[in-house]
């Protein structure tokens, strides 16, 4: 990961001639007015990312809301077990990146409607292990086809081409923030 003192470095300067004019820039250093060296926060990446994130998050969360009772934190927990299976309480945190405290509460609330039961691990006791119920199998196979009717109405505004490159974009993005551990 690079440091401060290497972020704060200038990118060196290539000459620029006609064959190296129609490339498209790397963001390096960012000048932009607006709020110092993050420019306007509209432009600012992450900025971008978080508010595009928590959009279409919240779109689904007012479905799983209104037709299932269920919060987007509880929903990704029920969405890990359904995609992975019975996870021990820690994985359960690190598939849904969510802090400990939001899932402990999730999962009790889980617990309570019937969507998922916790056991002891059979080797440490110290761990616990999350499970889904069938009830909770099935709110999964009722949201899985609502839940992509509203992915794709979000993608549809890409053509195949820029789909293709979100795919990829998102892929290098994420594997890039797993440096970060």
């Amino acid at each position: 990961m690079p440091t401060v003192a290497d972020v704060d470095k200038p990118a060196p300067r290539r000459a620029r001639n006609s064959a190296t004019s129609d490339a498209p820039s790397r963001r390096v250093e960012v000048a932009r007015a607006g709020l110092g060296p993050m420019g306007k926060l509209d432009d600012f990446i992450p900025y971008r990312l978080a508010v595009v994130a928590n959009r279409v998050s919240q779109s689904i969360g007012k479905l799983f809301e209104t037709r299932f009772n269920i919060q987007i934190p509880e929903w990704r927990i029920i969405m890990a077990l359904y995609s992975y299976g019975d996870l021990v309480f820690h994985e359960v945190v690190d598939h849904t990146c969510m802090d400990k405290a939001r899932v402990s509460r999730a999962q009790r609330r889980m617990v309570d409607l019937g969507m998922i039961r916790t056991s002891g691990h059979p080797d440490d006791g110290r761990k616990v292990i999350l499970s889904l119920t069938p009830a909770g199998r099935r709110i999964c196979e009722d949201i899985l086809p609502q839940a992509a009717e509203r992915e794709a109405w979000f993608l549809a505004v890409l053509d195949e081409h820029e789909h293709v490159q979100l795919d990829v974009i998102l892929d290098k993005l994420m594997k890039r923030s797993l440096e970060l551990d």
